[in-house]
């Protein structure tokens, strides 16, 4: 299978130590789909100090969201099988393995509130991958660096829409404090 970003692109963005790879199982148990268990098994998910893979956290935790925020209030019934990805910033990212699909998650008033942030996990690491490079990049030359953001805001729309689509969301957020010189 083909996959927009390499297991060589991610380890170049984030090292060696910076990438999880994850098993395949074959088990019932298992809800992922074929393309995004091999994704995870052999291209990986990234680990950084700004993107935390839940594989990061101790082993005990569990990587099931309702397990996952059984303390913090309902989590709604169409999220309960989904699985807990990662942490950017202070924004929880889960995986509905029926669809593929890559929820942003956040504290509601009564219950958990979630939107779609990318299409699966492969446009995730894309965007990741890519926002690894030019921040790494910026750390040495950080010269039109709104007009940099802006082209990595298209080069990731044209791959995926949903990162940038609402306006709040995490990446927009990402883009607009890199610019201001917070990252």
């Amino acid at each position: 299978m083909h996959f927009a970003v390499t297991p060589d692109e991610v380890l170049t963005a984030f090292g060696l130590s910076g990438v999880v790879y994850f098993p395949r199982y074959k088990a019932a148990h298992s809800h992922l789909d074929d393309r995004t268990a091999l994704f995870l098994s052999s291209v990986g998910l990234p680990d950084a100090e700004w993107f935390m893979s839940k594989a990061g956290l101790t082993e005990a935790d569990s990587i099931n969201l309702a397990e996952w925020y059984s303390d913090k209030g309902g989590v709604p019934d169409e999220c309960r099988d989904w699985l807990v990805l990662g942490l950017i910033a202070e924004t929880t990212l889960a995986l509905a393995p029926d669809s593929g699909t890559v929820h942003s998650l956040g504290d509601g008033e009564t219950q958990l509130v979630y939107a779609p942030i990318h299409r699966d996990v492969e446009s995730l690491v894309y965007t990741l991958t890519r926002f690894e490079s030019v921040r790494r990049q910026l750390a040495y030359d950080t010269e039109d660096v709104e007009a940099r953001m802006d082209a990595l805001r298209t080069e990731i729309s044209g791959f995926d829409p949903l990162p940038f689509e609402d306006g709040e969301s995490q990446w927009n957020l990402a883009l607009e404090e890199v610019i201001d010189g917070i990252w």
